[in-house]
């Protein structure tokens, strides 16, 4: 034996030993975390009451601002109307396609067409959860607290009242994961297509297969994504389609507290803006949010190679955190991803997640109106929960656990 090496082993053991210690105590502190965050949480919805359970069970199909503008557009496009230009309260920003798929809908009244729409966003929930719980072979011990923690989670539950689109888009991301795990890379790509199709500011997905050179899903991403859009604008009209460019090419930069983009905490934080007061008035700012919003694009790709599974949940963190609008519901996209984080081990920051998900919208109300450098933190919440996300995926991205197979190998059923 050469000298020092016992000492060496030693050392590199006793070095292993602290390691492990560090972890431990990090996932202790994560836990403890969670459980405050939960408690907090827990304590705003009972002090402010349960407002989305009424919106959700109320009447006014006008309550549902985004399903009834979904709504005046379906009918519009039974009449043959323009769908864009429906005297709807609040713009309809999503493509011709989605207009097309939801059209039965129009044909039916507001609020019984708003009633099917939210329960068939229910009964999907469930059933991709189920699926991605079942895919990853996740105990039920933490299955099942762990779909009902995303099921009356803030995001999904506002998504429901105000009748939106990313439950369809959760799906769409689950059956493309799936596929690809399962060696189908085709309908993986497929389900790619459609999902930027139906949200374009998603488009950041397809690095997913294009790094590991998956050529035949990112053509079949590419035509899905064509073909979806073609037939929206043959059915609407090349008018709609136009018109629904415009109205993305026009959108602007919204520096409300609930959009959790990082251009937009940049407006919140550094620009004179009507929601909260500046920390310091540093406009270059929001053009260097961009720039690191694509960084964070790059970084999660980078990340593919190394574990391509959690790589995908990255991509699609970043893709919000890079868009111009990621509302605090976007977080609906990121449910199956904690799923998997539990998964593989990541307990503790799966926990948290699901903890942070769990806070409701009341928190603005604690700080809107306060002029203060505190308030325009605090009501930056729902971005740093957005961030929070991304960085969990990222790091567990890093390295891959020992014996579990490469994603895309074929696994037999």
């Amino acid at each position: 034996m050469m000298p020092g090496y016992g000492l060496a082993r030693f050392m590199d053991q006793d070095l292993g030993v602290w390691q492990g210690v560090g972890r431990k105590l990090g996932d202790v502190i994560l836990a403890c975390t969670a459980l405050g965050v939960l408690l907090v949480a827990l304590g705003l919805n009972v002090h402010l009451g349960p407002g989305i359970l009424k919106t959700i069970s109320t009447d006014s199909v006008k309550a549902h601002v985004d399903f009834h503008t979904f709504w005046h557009s379906a009918a519009a496009l039974w009449e043959g109307e323009d769908i864009y230009d429906t005297g709807a309260e609040a713009e309809n920003r999503n493509p011709p396609f989605w207009t097309l798929l939801i059209s039965p809908l129009g044909l039916l009244k507001p609020l019984v067409a708003y009633r099917i729409f939210s329960m068939v966003s229910v009964i999907l929930t469930v059933a991709y959860l189920t699926w991605m719980a079942g895919e990853v072979r996740l105990s039920s011990w933490w299955a099942v607290p762990a779909a009902v923690l995303l099921l009356l989670s803030s995001p999904l539950l506002k998504t429901l009242a105000l009748g939106q689109i990313y439950p369809v888009l959760a799906a769409g991301l689950v059956a493309a994961w799936i596929s690809d795990r399962r060696g189908k890379v085709v309908i993986s790509g497929s389900a790619l297509g459609l999902v930027v199709a139906l949200k374009p500011s998603l488009a950041p997905i397809i690095l997913w297969p294009l790094v590991r050179r998956r050529w035949k899903a990112v053509v079949a991403a590419l035509v899905a994504a064509s073909a979806a859009t073609l037939v929206g604008a043959i059915v609407a009209g090349p008018g709609a389609t136009l018109e629904w460019l415009r109205l993305l090419s026009d959108e602007t930069l919204n520096p409300f507290w609930d959009n959790a983009s990082l251009s937009s905490a940049a407006a919140r934080l550094f620009t004179e803006n009507e929601f909260a007061r500046p920390i310091a008035t540093l406009p270059w700012m929001v053009p260097v949010a961009y720039v690191l919003g694509i960084g964070a694009i790059a970084f999660a790709a980078g990340r593919v190679r190394q574990d391509p599974e959690v790589a995908l949940w990255a991509l699609v963190a970043a893709s919000l955190l890079a868009s111009p609008i990621a509302w605090h519901n976007y977080l609906v996209l990121l449910g199956p991803g904690i799923l998997l984080l539990l998964a593989q081990g990541w307990v503790a920051p799966g926990f948290l997640l699901l903890a942070l998900q769990s806070i409701p919208p009341y928190w603005p109300v604690l700080w809107a109106g306060k002029d203060t450098v505190l308030a325009t933190l605090a009501l930056t919440l729902y971005f740093y929960i957005l961030v929070a996300h991304w960085l969990v995926f990222v790091v567990a991205a890093q390295k891959r656990p020992a014996g579990r197979p490469e994603i895309g190998t074929p696994i037999q059923t």
